[in-house]
């Protein structure tokens, strides 16, 4: 079953959707022809918010703590930080540094700063404290899940056009303690980290392929067809992203084991997957105009296969500086604004 979002509100329109916690999802949708809002659907209570300020404003990530939740983002050129109380049905906006936050927790959301090129960024939620941490080249965070140790946190580093994954340990403290970076030949990053993966996206001889890497052996593994793939997320022993549908148009991906699906129509992604509902959210462009997308995932068996090979990486030690003292972030005053909206068969539009 495969669903997309309507925006029941005039000039609302090209929504997407990139996280979800315990029946609230957030993403962002495009208001008139200027810029677009972030998004915050709350399914329990049937009632979406849209907010933003002059510039772009987008959500990316939520998780559910103690009753609040909190998600993570950007509002313009800087980083955001969002709490809802569902319970009182307010929303309060913190900004940050110059950059955009990728991913949250209950204690850690990581992303990264912009300032002359890209720093590593993590925020505290206790406190609302930003810790920044430099490299020699770009370095920013995409993804984080939480250990008996500490964190482990992966993103991408280096120039422009030639980034290495990596990966970087936290401890209890949310310190660095180790740092190591693939270092292969062109270009690649990680994109996601669960438990026992992280997964992203490799180039070989210039074609994207998707990415796994074992987090307790290091060892990886790439999954090769022709055409552009990107794994953005993992849960267990299921893998989504993007993948070229051999005409040159991306469409989302499902991936098992090795045989995988390509589901949509028009250019589309799986952003994210809900284990508990087994629905995946992502977007998908119909007519000309881009949905949110809800599905239920169907069987893999009898889809195509990829090659996967092993991938002996030289993974080589990543080392980071302290920069500054750090940032507190501050509560920002936007208005929010609730909006109906429906899922809807996406041939058969309201």
């Amino acid at each position: 079953m495969l669903e997309c979002l309507f925006i029941k509100q005039e000039g609302y329109y090209n929504s997407a959707l990139f996280s979800s916690d315990k029946n609230v999802i957030v993403g962002r949708v495009y208001k008139g022809k200027r810029s677009y809002e972030a998004l915050m659907l709350d399914e329990e209570r049937a009632t979406a918010f849209v907010f933003g300020t002059k510039g772009d404003e987008g959500l990316y990530s939520v998780k559910e703590c103690n009753g609040k939740y909190w998600a993570v983002g950007h509002s313009g050129n800087n980083s955001l930080l969002v709490m809802y109380d569902r319970e009182r049905r307010k929303v309060k906006q913190y900004i940050g540094p110059k950059g955009i936050l990728w991913q949250v927790d209950c204690q850690l959301a990581v992303g990264g700063q912009k300032g002359k090129r890209w720093h590593l960024m993590l925020l505290s939620l206790d406190g609302k404290k930003v810790k920044i941490y430099s490299h020699e080249e770009n370095i920013y965070a995409y993804s984080l899940v939480k250990t008996e140790g500490g964190y482990v946190v992966v993103g991408r580093v280096g120039k422009e056009g030639n980034y290495d994954g990596f990966l970087l340990w936290l401890n209890q403290k949310q310190k660095p303690t180790e740092a190591l970076k693939t270092n292969w030949k062109e270009n690649d990053y990680l994109r996601y980290v669960g438990s026992r993966l992280a997964v992203g996206r490799l180039e070989v001889d210039g074609d994207s392929e998707g990415l796994l890497v074992d987090l307790e052996s290091l060892r990886a593994k790439i999954y090769r067809r022709q055409g552009f793939d990107y794994f953005r997320y993992a849960d267990k022993d299921k893998v989504f992203g993007e993948g070229d549908d051999g005409d040159g148009l991306r469409k989302a991906l499902f991936v098992k084991n090795e045989s995988y699906r390509l589901l949509g129509d028009g250019f589309s992604a799986i952003r994210f997957y809900d284990r508990g509902s087994g629905v995946a959210y992502g977007y998908m462009y119909l007519g000309g105009f881009s949905h949110g997308l809800r599905l239920v995932m169907p069987p893999v068996d009898g889809g195509q296969k990829y090659r996967v090979e092993p991938l002996n990486l030289a993974w080589t030690q990543l080392n980071l500086k302290p920069k500054g003292k750090g940032y507190r972030l501050t509560l920002q005053t936007s208005k929010v604004k609730k909006v109906l909206y429906t899922w809807e068969n996406c041939h058969t539009p309201p």
